[in-house]
């Protein structure tokens, strides 16, 4: 395991990253969630795509823990920096998606969602391309 399979993985992060848009804005656009969520949620019109929307973004927070801890064996600070930054940000959006979702529907809670959904999509790209680069320069896994 080495460079091949660390780009792979954030190859799967960026698809699974822009799932995660598709069913969000989906979710936006065309399914209004109730003030206070019903013990069942599925039991609502859009509870299944909320469940996707959640699913895919533990598994997204799963594969950036997985690229922290992956990319910290590179001997590269800005991939490290880059993965810490993309970890702490992927953190933030479920966070923020289900304290929206749960509690107050604020838009500021939804805009701060979209934001970080953002700024991990630019990580996970930015590091994609930062991995050929450091491949070429000679850096080795420790």
């Amino acid at each position: 395991m080495g460079y091949r399979f660390l780009k792979s993985m954030l190859a799967v992060g960026l698809i699974l990253l822009f799932i995660q848009f598709w069913l969000g804005m989906n979710l936006n656009l065309f399914v209004s969630l109730p003030t206070m969520l019903p013990p069942n949620f599925l039991s609502y019109n859009g509870g299944d795509e909320l469940l996707a929307h959640v699913v895919i973004g533990v598994t997204i927070l799963v594969f950036a823990g997985l690229i922290l801890s992956y990319g910290s064996r590179l001997r590269n600070i800005h991939f490290s920096a880059l993965s810490a930054i993309g970890f702490i940000f992927s953190l933030v959006a479920p966070a923020t998606g289900a304290t929206f979702a749960l509690r107050c529907h604020d838009e500021i809670l939804s805009l701060a969602m979209a934001m970080s959904f953002l700024i991990v999509f630019a990580i996970f790209l930015a590091e994609h391309f930062l991995l050929n680069r450091i491949k070429g320069a000679g850096y080795t896994f420790r």
